[in-house]
């Protein structure tokens, strides 16, 4: 089973309009509530590839209660848990017609240190029935950034994959203690943890840091390169897997497709490039759609055979 952990759970409403212009009064053609959150991304995603998954996340109050019932109505397969006080929050993504997407996140409930330790003990407790966890988003306000580190290196086992997919403070304080872990970043995040300079050669700076985070006891890095698909830096080698281009819909919740193909095809003992590659195709199939996660097995299968993979040395 994949396990996901959405730290820091939302109401997602998304609007469709057909452009923005800032000051202005806009209709929106569309509109759609979802139980929000990077894992809650990456369970549709796994979901549709037919893999046993389970989202858990810390909800609270009358809107942790919609979340939960969006997810449920869904059927998305969920365990929560529930905070003492506060609100869970709403985000708003507007899709235009440009295939970009504005986005605008809720800081979301103040958690106390009982209550995160409450939340820890709980993933750590349902992490018992996974062969693998992705931790995916933020952290919520009033928890340490080394917490969510914590709690990830304190899951990894011989039995089992942890994934962790954040940014900001988090991730820098993560790969301060990053044991055992295998990190899924976009360029800009890892850029600004390490405080890289990119440079002209960007691919061959973001290799130089993931193989430096291996040293230091990583088990796994992949950075995401937008249209020029991902990279992979393992003990066993280094790769890229580049998309075909497309008809870009939304990018919203492709990075978090592209980390349920690899982590999917990993449980099924696929070699990281094959993975690498795979999750790639996912990312893909979700930029063709306008919500986030949603896609056909048919489309990754189909775009797979397009993705080209090449050994960066």
């Amino acid at each position: 089973m994949l396990l996901t952990v959405t730290s820091n759970p939302t109401i997602d409403r998304t609007l469709h309009v057909s452009h923005m212009t800032v000051g202005a009064v806009h209709r929106a053609d569309d509109v759609h509530l979802a139980a929000g959150g990077k894992g809650l991304n990456i369970s549709r995603a796994a979901r549709t590839l037919e893999q046993d998954v389970l989202a858990t996340g810390p909800l609270a109050g009358r809107a942790g209660q919609i979340v939960a019932d969006l997810a449920l109505a869904e059927g998305l397969a969920a365990d929560w848990y529930w905070l003492s006080q506060g609100e869970t929050r709403t985000c708003l993504l507007i899709n235009h017609n440009s295939g970009d997407a504005t986005v605008i996140n809720e800081q979301g409930p103040m958690v106390s240190d009982e209550d995160w330790a409450g939340f820890a003990a709980y993933v750590a407790a349902l992490a018992q029935q996974a062969a693998a966890v992705a931790f995916a988003g933020s952290v919520p306000l009033g928890v340490r950034p080394q917490a969510l580190g914590e709690l990830a290196c304190s899951l990894v086992s011989t039995n089992r994959t942890v994934y962790v997919d954040t940014s900001g403070a988090a991730l820098a304080a993560l790969l301060a203690q990053p044991q055992g872990l295998c990190i899924k970043v976009n360029q800009a995040e890892l850029a600004t943890a390490l405080g890289l300079d990119l440079g002209d050669h960007p691919i061959d700076r973001l290799v130089e840091a993931g193989q430096m985070l291996l040293n230091q006891g990583v088990a796994l890095v992949v950075v995401t390169l937008g249209s020029d698909g991902a990279i992979a830096i393992a003990p066993s080698g280094v790769w890229q897997a580049k998309p075909p281009s497309i008809e870009v819909i939304s990018t919203v919740g492709s990075g978090d497709s592209l980390l349920a193909g690899l982590a999917i095809t990993r449980l099924e003992g696929k070699a990281v490039d094959e993975s690498l590659a795979f999750g790639v195709a996912c990312g893909s199939a979700n930029a063709l759609s306008d919500l986030p996660g949603r896609f056909e097995r048919s489309q990754v299968e189909a775009l797979l055979e397009l993705v080209h993979t090449s050994g960066l040395g």
